[in-house]
């Protein structure tokens, strides 16, 4: 068989300003995209998920609320467990355990240094019973909730106009 060569027909037609205002408007959010994406991986020196030191769990039965926090190798000395009726607060300092000046890291990815952590609690306890338990590097705070109110009553007896 013979190649034939078929001839292409181009259109050259002019790009409006309009369009090229909104291939700006693209490559702009492809770049703010791949930034995002880039901010995600952890090359920081500060661990990222820092703000949300020390992670949690809360977890609520009928009659308590239970609030896990993993804080390993910290002395409970330099912990402090604050409640309202609505949150937690948990503050501590986790201490550097390699204060040497000579250490040159080549990896750093614990936490060292002061932390604050307010959790919103989803129901109403009472202050006064609250326990805090600090074992194997897990602090555990039970809150028992307060019992709610029962609305009371009244009958009302009805006037008949004359």
């Amino acid at each position: 068989m013979a190649r034939r060569d078929v001839p292409v027909r181009r259109e050259e037609r002019a790009i409006s300003p309009i369009r090229r205002l909104w291939d700006l408007f693209d490559l702009r959010s492809d770049l703010d995209e791949l930034f995002d994406e880039l901010m995600e991986t952890p090359f920081l020196t500060r661990p990222l998920w820092s703000s949300g030191f020390p992670p949690v769990d809360v977890a609520e039965t009928e009659n308590e609320v239970v609030v896990k926090a993993e804080i390993p190798g910290i002395d409970p000395k330099n912990l402090e467990v604050h409640v309202t009726d609505e949150n937690v607060d948990i503050k501590g300092e986790v201490k550097d355990e390699w204060e040497e000046k000579g250490v040159g890291y080549c990896r750093r990815e614990r936490y060292a240094g002061a932390f604050s952590r307010s959790i919103a609690l989803p129901a109403r306890v009472k202050q006064e019973e609250v326990k805090a338990q600090y074992k194997d590097g897990i602090l555990t705070i039970t809150l028992p909730k307060v019992e709610p109110s029962k609305p009371k009553t009244k009958k009302v007896e009805i006037e008949v106009a004359q």
